[in-house]
């Protein structure tokens, strides 16, 4: 069965210290319970989790739903987005199934980047490996956590930007929009591929 690859790739920063970062974990759970509950999604959904910081870091490769165990999020210095979508292109390359003429490859990756700030590294060369070598491959939402996260990067190499308000279960509900993200496009593909 094709995979649908959905890759968290979550800003760790001094930044997120406290609230959000447990408000970011507390929203994988719901996530997965949510993702969890519905049978396409635990058919095809492989969730990854890559963190970053000053560094970044795949802290859960890409594994089947059911098999999947959220990470303990760790904490760091700097907001290295340069780094952190190096490793991303990494990973789906070294991950994600592409289709060929003798068989369908896994379906177009889905990647959730979130931060709450902006970037000290500079990214210039990792966004334009993403725009040359990954935008056509998968789909990226950037997703700014807070009112102080710059979203002007991301959003030139982004099919979607979201800026989510920290206060109160905001996180919680963005898993929710997530899940059903992850799983409408499941459907959308299943049934798409049971026409053909």
């Amino acid at each position: 069965m094709r995979r649908l690859p959905v890759f968290l790739v979550i800003d760790v920063s001094e930044s997120m210290a406290g609230d959000n970062l447990r408000r970011m974990q507390e929203g994988i759970d719901a996530l997965l319970t949510s993702l969890r509950s519905d049978p396409y999604a635990l058919e095809t959904v492989h969730l990854s989790v890559i963190a970053f910081a000053g560094v970044a870091r795949t802290l859960a490769p890409l594994v089947e739903l059911f098999s999947f165990y959220p990470p303990r999020l760790p904490m760091g210095s700097g907001t290295s987005i340069g780094k952190a979508l190096d490793v991303l292109m990494d990973e789906i390359d070294r991950q994600v199934v592409r289709g060929s003429a003798e068989r369908k490859g896994d379906y177009k990756p889905l990647v959730y980047f979130m931060s709450d700030g902006k970037a000290t590294d500079d990214p210039t060369a990792a966004l334009e490996r993403w725009r040359r070598d990954f935008d056509h491959r998968a789909t990226l939402v950037s997703i700014g956590i807070g009112p102080f996260a710059d979203l002007s990067l991301l959003s030139g190499i982004s099919r979607h930007t979201l800026r989510l308000k920290t206060e109160g279960g905001m996180i919680v509900v963005f898993s929710t929009y997530q899940s059903i993200d992850v799983i409408g496009t499941v459907q959308k593909d299943i049934n798409r591929f049971e026409r053909e």
